[in-house]
């Protein structure tokens, strides 16, 4: 009898031994901050539904914080292959996604869920995807639109011309220029020193960056306005994901694509709702007359885009009409 239940403890042994040598380590890198809402409300949660439906076959390490790399260069690891994974802000990656941008043109969505979703749907339907012809993409979200944080308040266009406005893409370094200031552009962890510093007087970032980065610290007040917000990009490399068993690859296929885009989309709207009232007291908007004023002064850009960008009236046709439908609820 003993000599059955050593046998069955061998066997038992020799069968748990390969599956524990297959398990693959992806390295995944995120240039937030390491207490960013973005690991514990999305990426912690997305991880650990992969690892679970992988079956054992997938181990992803976490380098929060920036490890290897920060934003500027967290695309250009995950190609190289010193990470595996990442997220980056797409207006940050030398001029790769272009396209991605129209979720950053002013007055086109009211919170982060409207673009996350249109974006994943519009590159699903092959409208962007040639983009992203070099990566396999896992997802996307974008921070919701951008205030304006300075120390004086900023109420009316007048208050605004001359400024130095800190930016981080293409169509709001526009954007600053048509509302009369000077962009001036850096990554979002730049942003504090050059506010502090007197580099910039004003920064242009959802209210959730503002937190993240503790603008609130040198920049006393905020006025919401829908200037457009930054599209995130979350993307493997493709011999990374190529060469993962089938149940490794069915698992991160399960949560990446629209499951991921609407948990982070959620996720960021939420932090941004939190981040607005964190500084309530201290938050404007514009008044009923200057409104239409703004409104005025931005209206080129929306067709500057589409003309500077390749397929650039095809992808704000398609992602206007993705809104709209889930405006609509269909």
């Amino acid at each position: 009898m003993l000599r059955k239940v050593m046998l069955g403890v061998v066997l038992t042994t020799l069968a748990v031994v390969p599956a524990a040598a297959q398990q693959i380590v992806i390295k995944f890198n995120s240039p937030s901050p390491p207490r960013s809402y973005l690991h514990t409300n999305v990426f912690d949660k997305w991880i650990a539904a992969i690892e679970k439906d992988s079956g054992g076959t997938l181990k992803i390490e976490k380098f929060y914080g920036g490890i290897l790399g920060n934003f500027a260069i967290t695309y250009d690891r995950v190609v190289d292959g010193v990470a595996d994974a990442g997220w980056t802000l797409s207006a940050l990656t030398g001029g790769r996604f272009k396209q991605q941008d129209v979720a950053a043109l002013p007055f086109e969505t009211k919170d982060a869920n409207e673009p996350a979703l249109a974006l994943w749907q519009i590159y699903n339907k092959g409208v962007t995807a040639k983009e992203f012809e070099q990566v396999k993409l896992l997802g996307f979200w974008a921070f919701p639109n951008a205030a304006l944080h300075s120390r004086d308040p900023i109420r009316t266009l007048d208050e605004l011309k001359g400024k130095k406005i800190t930016v981080s893409n293409a169509n709001s370094a526009r954007t600053a220029v048509l509302l009369g200031g000077t962009p001036v552009t850096m990554r979002p962890d730049e942003v504090y020193q050059a506010l502090s510093r007197g580099i910039a007087d004003v920064s242009m970032m959802p209210f959730n960056g503002m937190q993240t980065f503790k603008l609130d610290e040198v920049a006393k007040q905020h006025l919401d306005i829908a200037l457009g917000g930054d599209t995130s990009i979350v993307f493997m490399n493709k011999k990374s994901y190529d060469k993962l068993p089938p149940q490794g690859k069915a698992a991160i296929d399960k949560h990446s694509g629209l499951a991921l885009s609407r948990l982070a989309g959620q996720a960021t709207q939420n932090e941004w709702e939190r981040a607005r009232n964190n500084v309530r007291p201290r938050v404007s908007t514009l008044s009923s007359e200057q409104e239409p004023l703004w409104k005025a002064a931005l209206h080129p850009i929306a067709k500057e885009w589409a003309q500077g960008v390749p397929d650039g009236a095809k992808v704000l046709e398609a992602f206007r009409a993705e809104v709209a439908a889930m405006r609509s609820g269909k």
